[in-house]
């Protein structure tokens, strides 16, 4: 038996002596350092027919992400407020151990922990998505497929989600005296119409694009996510890949914004403070790294 088998086989029976085996020296099997995240790549405009998309990839972990706008009358508690709805779906290809019929329950927490950071700290604001307050606003859906499962499927996530918001462009509509909602800017106005109201005017034109088609989603920062592993409750290991995550006595992901505040900790197992501020540390530098791909990727969709 070859030095290779012999190693894979051991792997596969003994995955914590194995690994102990590199944390001894301050590594981990694929080469990393334990602070080390895996390499990120960005793509946007993933889906052609879709009003904002974006492919995010964290190490071998892929996510696609796509936005679909619709128009609904809004509630009469918030007539000026439209809405975001995230759907997370694992297909069957992700994982080995994907089971047809049922969405295994991680779908369910990144679904809630997205939803908990793009509306509940204000990245998206339901007033973006105002046409004509009473009468007509957005719908935002935003549907993430999980291609590979191979580990920070919430970093990944969170990544393609923001991705793909940053991707989408609301049509200019208008709706008429009829209620219906109709492509381009209202020809006439009324003289009445305060201040504010042409002032909100102005600056969607200036924010519409060449053709005067459709103007950018206006988001109030961008989140990003790290997720550490605590091994044997006592080395902080970054960005685990499924392999680690199985041998991992819990996990904190932080989501920090551009100016690292913390919009959210979201743990599993048994952390000290003190690990929660390693993990904010790391989470920190790892912003930078994603910050640096999601501009990457939109710099190169408007020279394309």
């Amino acid at each position: 038996m070859s030095s290779t088998l012999q190693a894979d086989a051991f792997k596969r029976l003994y995955s914590e002596e194995y690994f102990d085996n590199f944390i001894k020296e301050g590594l981990r099997p694929d080469g990393r350092g334990l602070g080390v995240c895996r390499p990120v790549t960005v793509a946007v405009n993933a889906i052609s027919s879709a009003d904002g998309s974006a492919i995010a990839k964290v190490g071998t972990s892929t996510v696609l992400a796509g936005v679909r706008l619709e128009v609904m009358i809004p509630s009469s508690e918030a007539p000026a407020d439209g809405r975001l709805v995230i759907n997370v779906e694992m297909t069957a290809l992700a994982t080995p151990d994907y089971r047809p019929g049922k969405q295994p329950p991680i779908t369910h927490s990144i679904q809630q922990r997205l939803q908990d950071v793009l509306v509940g700290c204000g990245v998206l604001q339901p007033k973006e998505l105002c046409i004509a307050e009473g009468r007509a606003v957005w719908v935002l859906y935003l549907d993430l497929y999980i291609l590979n499962a191979a580990g920070g499927l919430l970093d990944a996530s969170l990544l393609a989600a923001v991705a793909a918001l940053q991707d989408t462009q609301l049509p200019v509509v208008h709706v008429t005296d009829e209620g219906n909602v109709e492509r381009g800017a209202a020809e006439d106005e009324d003289e009445g119409d305060n201040v504010a109201a042409a002032a909100a005017a102005a600056a969607a034109a200036a924010a519409a694009t060449a053709d005067s088609g459709s103007r950018p989603l206006q988001l109030h920062g961008r989140p990003l996510a790290l997720t550490c592993g605590l091994y044997k409750e006592q080395h902080i290991v970054a960005d685990p890949d499924h392999e680690e995550e199985l041998l991992m006595s819990a996990s904190v992901s932080v989501v920090l914004d551009e100016a690292g505040e913390m919009l959210g900790v979201y743990s599993v197992g048994a952390a000290t403070p003190k690990q929660v501020l390693s993990c904010a540390e790391m989470a920190k530098q790892r912003h930078a790294e994603l910050l640096a791909q999601l501009e990457a990727a939109a710099n190169k969709m408007e020279e394309a």
